[in-house]
């Protein structure tokens, strides 16, 4: 994907995206020129077939037939190319919606987390979906009835300044009175819609906030207060939303008494005209035809400024998203061979010190070590000791510093973030599960063929797998939450395990399953490896009995570093976490003996 030019118009913006479909919009036109055509010729021929029924004595009656066929003839033409013209201008206007949409969703995988600490989720998910609608409509229908306007307002004045000049001039009176008054009717309903998108996006991320967490708001019995926090900005919409409705209630029929205002005139000035002999009965029913023909045109112009203006309004919206810049280094893909070749050598951290943006505190302090091929590294820490800050600074998910984090000697912030990935593979300590069955969250993302029995069996999934209503086929509901926080962590594990990596992280992914469970999988990871190296984070001492070398962390700072039995020797607080633990232990297997 390019990078985006902010300083481009939002309308050059949009002409970007429907120069696209440019060879369906001309033809588009030239049916809405076809249909303007034949609309403008009907009432000339119905009025001279009228002049023709009051000539009797000298009408002919071929000529009166011809005329009621062209009439006919051009009516039915007139449907087919006005069906054909709004196909010609709806379809790309859904296309224009669609090619918007996927490079919305395109740029919001690849911006990272600062961009979603400034938006929330429920903003994003409603500029997407809502926002996108004025997109279309300016695709669509604006752009149609720019066009069907421009040729209305060419043809019709023509052929009625052809029949009276002075009548003309009289029906423009109207028109152009109603068209003022309507004008800044217009302007506020601009505004109007401006804040009414603001207002639906904060309802959209209100709502996303309040249902993520339902479980807490019913736990904790606050279900009222979040019903207030949700009816406050229900309200703001529905006040903006009835504003906006008086405004078209009040203002807009000005435009629909338009055609009759002008009917009005033609009858009493061409009435007049009639009786003096200056204008024939035909030319006067053909004029209050054209009277018609020229006043919708005014009407549709109000409407259609309002829908030019909110799509322009939803552009300027979407290019929140759009036009934020992305890593010029995340667009550098390496060739598949330097690809496959990646962590050949080792990962060094080199004195990496990390601060998260506007505090002063850092998070990590001059972490060193390394990890190469076959080594399985553990890194243990209590809560807050910076345990996950230093995961995600190995996966680049954190803008790390320059020259802190290397993989086979290349510094990771000068490569493209998929291509570490795709040698780091990260499980973290809160698993996302997809509104999707079982065997699709397994393979989410994988790459070649697997086996999905003995994968699940390896994640101590298999047994409560085929326990489940529809086996591998169950939905686990979004965010899995039809299943427990362990059976979560298992089938994020699951994916893991399902394609071999070459650097496995598992972020303290064993902290919601039970002992016997976790000794299973941990004999699974060593001893049944499928990655060439793997680094474990966790605060149970327990799990990091069998690694190669273990890092203590504290407070962001590495402690002590080891063996399991070198740190019980040299680390008091190794040792401390690891005897109360196992004290804990003890204590639980003690009350299962005398609960059974």
């Amino acid at each position: 994907m390019s990078q985006p030019d902010p300083s481009i118009s939002n309308f050059r913006f949009f002409l970007n995206y429907a120069a696209r479909h440019r060879w369906t919009y001309a033809l588009g036109v030239c049916l809405l020129l076809i249909t303007n055509l034949f609309a403008v010729n009907i009432p000339q021929y119905m009025g001279e077939a009228i002049d023709m029924l009051r000539a009797s004595d000298a009408m002919n009656i071929d000529d009166l037939h011809t005329k009621m066929y062209l009439i006919a003839g051009f009516a039915v033409l007139m449907i087919v190319t006005r069906t054909g013209s709004r196909m010609m201008f709806f379809n790309p206007g859904r296309a224009v919606e669609r090619d918007v949409k996927n490079d919305a969703f395109r740029k919001l995988t690849l911006l990272q987390r600062d961009f979603y600490n400034e938006h929330s989720n429920g903003k994003l998910i409603s500029i997407v979906n809502n926002d996108v609608n004025g997109i279309r409509a300016l695709a669509g229908v604006v752009t149609l009835q720019i066009f069907n306007i421009l040729f209305a307002l060419s043809l019709t004045p023509y052929k009625m300044w052809q029949l009276s000049p002075s009548l003309m001039l009289y029906c423009v009176i109207p028109v152009f009175t109603t068209f003022m008054i309507s004008r800044k009717a217009v302007g506020n309903m601009r505004r109007m819609m401006k804040l009414r998108m603001q207002e639906l996006q904060e309802l959209s991320g209100k709502s996303v906030e309040l249902l993520s967490g339902i479980d807490v708001i019913r736990n904790s019995h606050i279900r009222d207060w979040a019903e207030g926090r949700f009816e406050t900005e229900n309200q703001k919409l529905l006040d903006r939303s009835i504003e906006l409705t008086k405004i078209r209630t009040i203002y807009m029929p000005l435009l629909g008494y338009t055609d009759r205002l002008i009917k009005v005139v033609v009858l009493i000035v061409g009435g007049m005209q009639v009786i003096n002999a200056e204008l024939s009965l035909g030319d006067l029913v053909a004029f209050l035809a054209y009277a018609t023909l020229l006043a919708m045109p005014f009407f549709s112009m109000a409407m259609i400024w309002s829908a030019f203006h909110n799509g322009m309004i939803s552009i300027a919206s979407l290019r929140n998203i759009l036009d934020r810049e992305t890593s010029v280094i995340d667009q550098q893909i390496m060739a598949n061979e330097q690809r496959d070749e990646l962590f050949s050598r080792q990962l060094e951290v080199r004195n990496l010190t990390y601060s998260y943006p506007g505090q002063t505190q850092p998070a990590l302090k001059n972490i060193s070590f390394s990890i190469e091929p076959g080594q399985t590294i553990g890194i243990l820490g209590q809560v807050g000791s910076g345990k996950s800050t230093l995961v995600n600074c190995l996966n680049n998910y954190l803008d790390v510093p320059l020259e802190s984090v290397f993989i086979d000697g290349q510094d990771i912030t000068q490569m493209a973030r998929s291509d570490l990935r795709s040698a780091v593979r990260t499980v973290t300590q809160d698993p996302f599960l997809f509104s999707d069955s079982v065997e699709n969250n397994v393979l989410f993302g994988s790459q070649g063929e697997g086996d999905l029995n003995h994968t699940l069996k390896r994640a101590a999934m298999d047994k409560e797998v085929a326990k489940f209503p529809e086996a591998q086929d169950t939905m686990v509901g979004e965010k899995g939450i039809l299943l427990s926080g362990g059976q979560k962590q298992r089938l994020s594990l699951a994916r893991a395990l399902y394609t071999p990596s070459k650097l496995l992280v598992l972020d303290n992914v064993l902290s919601a399953v039970d002992n016997d469970t976790e000794r299973f999988l941990l004999k699974e990871l060593f001893g049944q490896k499928g990655h060439k190296a793997a680094i474990i984070v966790s605060h149970r001492a327990s799990v990091l009995e069998r690694v190669d070398h273990i890092l203590v962390l504290d407070e962001g700072e590495i402690i002590a570093r080891g063996t399991h039995a070198e740190l019980m020797q040299s680390s008091p607080l190794y040792a401390e976490i690891w005897r109360l633990q196992q004290d804990e232990a003890h204590a639980v297997s003690a009350n299962e003996e005398v609960s059974q």
